[in-house]
């Protein structure tokens, strides 16, 4: 599976029909909206793609259609309930090109890559997760107190590992961009927003107070990471630069 974001502008003629200079105004016009869009491609090649409900735009190729869908149905229906994953979510596969639903000028994400094993289980924000090929096991966990108290993710986040024995992909998108970086063990992340979006299996993550209690002790409440492995951190989230 691999896939590529585009960014489509309008044609030369709706430039010409809106009375806009393309060479001087093609991508800002002081009193006009110029309509771009965003649009992902997923080629497959003899492989699969599990996306959300809604996402297809058009495909062609040799593809089948099926639905995600393990031996466990209950779990299923679990994991549609509590996270953003639909319950029968589409899955092509076979050889040919997926586009997925164009986003809108205001609405444009930042696509990341996240390579699974079976040994290294992801743990992902509520909303960012996109889509996957179609070998992975897709599960819930459940948030501490005070994890749901520092965040916007509800009790439950989507899990993700691929399948006994085989390397699978997930995409995920943020409205601001995103890195991998890792942490050995004895070292900490902490951050006073919600800059980690995804992390493994062997990070801890904590919502807690630094300091002593009372007045003007500490730093309050923040988010501390420790442990051994990856994270995903967008470091640019809230400054309204993405």
């Amino acid at each position: 599976m691999k896939y590529q974001v585009k960014v489509l502008e309008p044609t030369d003629l709706w430039y010409l029909q809106n009375n806009i200079n393309k060479e001087t105004n093609r991508f800002y016009h002081p009193t006009k909206n110029i309509p771009f869009v965003q649009q992902v491609e997923i080629y497959l090649d003899n492989s699969g793609v599990i996306i959300q409900k809604g996402m297809l735009y058009s495909c062609v190729g040799r593809l089948n259609y099926g639905v995600y869908k393990t031996d466990n149905r209950l779990k299923d229906m679990w994991v549609s309930l509590m996270t953003e994953m639909d319950y029968n979510a589409p899955v092509y596969q076979g050889t040919g090109t997926i586009h997925l639903e164009p986003r809108q000028k205001g609405n444009f994400l930042h696509y990341t890559l996240i390579e699974l094993s079976d040994s290294d289980q992801w743990e992902f924000d509520d909303g960012i997760f996109q889509f996957c090929s179609d070998n992975v096991v897709i599960g819930t966990k459940r948030l501490k107190f005070r994890q749901v108290a520092g965040s916007n993710d509800g009790r439950w986040r989507i899990v993700l590992r691929a399948l006994s024995g085989q390397t699978s992909k997930a995409v995920v998108g943020t409205t601001a961009p995103a890195r991998i970086i890792e942490i050995k063990k004895g070292e900490t992340l902490m951050a006073d927003y919600d800059m980690v979006k995804g992390f493994t299996n062997g990070i801890e993550e904590e919502y807690r107070k630094l300091g002593h209690f009372g007045k003007g002790g500490g730093e309050g409440y923040v988010w501390f990471y420790g442990g051994e492995g990856k994270l995903l951190v967008s470091e640019m989230n809230g400054m309204s630069l993405g």
